[in-house]
């Protein structure tokens, strides 16, 4: 009740006006008026081929008795955004459509990406109710501190997110000196066996404050969220600029009671819950020729050992042509063991070049996924062409290596080409 109370009254308090007027008095926001309605989109074609590892713990997965060294995927996707405005009013929303058609079968997903209203009570506060994507966080691959947010793809850390249903509000106040602002910004996610069902087990109101304060030209925020459907968390981040050129940035985070999925030698999985840390250290470069470098370095409190890990490949490799060994395998992944980015220690390096060879619009990069306990890697050339009206190409080749019973090593595709071509409106 105590962290429910908290949470309230400050929902109640960054809402308020209160100075508000006074900092702004005089100035013509007319001259800035917005659209009733805005809107944009794009509708994207993806074919893909895969070269398929049948050795690797993926691959049986997957393809579960199944003899194949390739497959070929097509998607199609669209996503459309807008915003409705009157006077102090608005509804924002984004929603995303998608097909797949894979050797596995044909599937398709529609869904609200967001959808919420907002009410701007003062140029310097507001409040927000509906299904919201929150971008807390400094890391670009990663971000420790990112409580209410679902993962990224750190393979393709800019696309968008589901977000989750949420009431917010937010206050900002500038100064004069070295503190130059402060913001406050609450927000709650209720969760019930309808509402949230994927951030945590029902009956919860999940509280959460971020308080931002720009010092010393320093961006820096404190970040916290109370027990609920999870364990509580704390955590901070920042971000500085080191001249006109660089950036470094970071994040730390203490997140308790978590519950883990561990699987014992004898291939029993267990629930255990643990508390750890997670912290995400980077820099953002940019050359005189316009190149932007990215390096960060991401260490997983919660993630698994080299050593676990090894477990579960063992025990994937021995669940062929036994269906008990199988389903303790496929409840495991479904657990934790096979999602993206589940070892402990990361290193990711990201290198892309603004109009290469001089041609217009033309945007080649390459990027880089280290798991530095087990040295496997990920390594991802691709190349954008964006000089057709409303068009944008997208050429990409995903290569996974490592040893045996290696995260990326242990990838169903050894290697991914895909083409991404996408129209916007």
């Amino acid at each position: 009740m105590k962290d429910k109370a908290l949470a309230l009254l400050a929902v109640l308090l960054v809402a308020s006006p209160v100075h508000a007027a006074e900092e702004f008095g005089g100035f013509d926001f007319s001259a800035y008026e917005k659209k009733a309605f805005e809107w944009n989109g794009f509708v994207e074609l993806r074919p893909e081929r895969q070269s398929l590892d049948r050795d690797a713990a993926g691959y049986q997965l997957q393809y579960p008795g199944a003899s194949r060294t390739s497959a070929e995927r097509i998607s199609a996707a669209a996503e459309v955004s807008g915003v409705l405005r009157h006077q102090s009013l608005s509804f924002n929303f984004t929603g995303h459509a998608g097909w797949l058609d894979e050797p596995r079968g044909v599937s398709r997903d529609g869904r609200m990406y967001e959808a919420y209203g907002a009410w701007q009570i003062d140029p310097r506060s507001h409040v927000e109710l509906g299904k919201r994507a929150l971008r807390w966080g400094k890391g670009y691959a990663w971000s420790p501190v990112a409580f209410l947010e679902r993962p990224k793809d750190p393979t393709d850390p800019e696309l968008a997110r589901e977000g989750f249903t949420m009431a917010t509000g937010a206050f900002v106040r500038s100064f004069d000196g070295p503190l130059r602002t402060v913001s406050l910004t609450a927000a709650l996610v209720p969760t019930s066996s309808d509402l949230n069902p994927d951030f945590g087990p029902p009956g919860h109101t999940n509280p959460a404050i971020r308080l931002y304060g720009l010092i010393y030209d320093t961006d820096v925020d404190l970040v916290w969220a109370g027990a609920g459907s999870r364990g509580p968390r704390v955590g901070i981040d920042f971000s500085r600029n080191l001249g006109s050129t660089i950036e470094i940035h970071g994040e730390w985070a203490q997140i308790s009671d978590a519950p883990r999925a561990v699987l014992s030698t004898d291939n029993k999985l267990a629930m255990e819950t643990r508390s750890y840390t997670s912290a995400l250290l980077g820099l953002r470069y940019l050359t005189e020729r316009d190149t932007t470098i990215i390096f960060e370095l991401y260490r997983n409190g919660g993630g698994y050992s080299k050593e676990e890990l090894g477990v579960f490949y063992e025990l994937v490799d021995a669940s062929a042509g036994n269906p008990a060994l199988a389903q303790a395998a496929t409840r495991a992944a479904a657990q934790g063991y096979n999602r993206p980015n589940t070892a402990r220690h990361y290193a990711y390096l990201r290198i892309s070049q603004k109009e290469a060879f001089d041609i217009l619009d033309f945007t080649p990069s390459l990027t880089l996924i280290n798991n530095t306990d087990d040295h496997s890697w990920s390594l991802i050339p691709e190349a954008v062409y964006a000089g057709i009206s409303n068009l944008e190409l997208r050429l990409r080749l995903a290569l996974n290596r490592g040893d045996r019973a290696s995260e990326y090593g242990e990838k169903a595709a050894r290697s991914r080409l895909e083409l991404r071509a996408r129209y916007f409106f």
